[in-house]
């Protein structure tokens, strides 16, 4: 009975030290994403591409022996799907790293006004997803306005400013005629 719960202690004492183990080469090879700018057209043509870059900066527990990347997808908002992917090396020390990514995607056929979303990703050896992926983030939406700008209806306030000023003019115009011709009788 003893050797028994012996042996089950032994056994749950290598699973603590299997699972610490895994997980600290995990952590190991963490990176973070610590700041991310981007440039992008305001306006563009439908069904044109056009160059968005996406500058990373961030650092990873790097020895050297991984080779590491960052990904940056285009995400188109309203469907959400992925319009242009592309993978950026950083190298094999990315203890600090500020890298440039340049996306091409194509805009729409559509007038209108097109909502994108930049995802960007850190990588480790070529992976694409699972433990080769060290960190994530989403950087706010962005949005290009794709064919001729829309005209602005103009509003009810201004017509009511116009048709008031006029009125006034009006009122002034005839006050003063009123008191030219007093003047005259006079």
């Amino acid at each position: 009975m003893r050797s028994t719960r012996m042996s089950y202690v032994v056994l749950l004492l290598l699973v603590a030290v299997t699972f610490f183990l895994s997980n600290t080469s995990v952590f190991a090879a963490r990176c973070q994403i610590s700041n991310v700018s981007y440039g992008y057209p305001q306006q563009a043509a439908t069904n044109q591409r056009v160059l968005i870059t996406s500058t990373v900066a961030g650092s990873c527990v790097s020895n050297g022996e991984d080779y590491y990347s960052v990904r940056v997808d285009i995400i188109d908002a309203p469907s959400g799907s992925i319009v242009s992917s592309n993978s950026t090396p950083i190298g094999y020390n990315a203890t600090n790293f500020n890298v440039t990514a340049e996306n091409m995607p194509t805009t729409p056929g559509n007038n209108g006004t097109w909502h994108i979303g930049i995802d960007v990703y850190v990588i480790r050896a070529g992976g694409t997803g699972g433990s080769y992926l060290l960190d994530y983030k989403t950087v706010g939406n962005a949005t290009i306005q794709l064919g001729p700008p829309s005209a602005i209806p103009e509003s009810p306030s201004g017509m009511v400013v116009g048709i008031v000023t006029s009125l006034c003019s009006t009122a002034l115009i005839f006050n003063r005629h009123r008191r030219l011709r007093a003047q005259k009788r006079r």
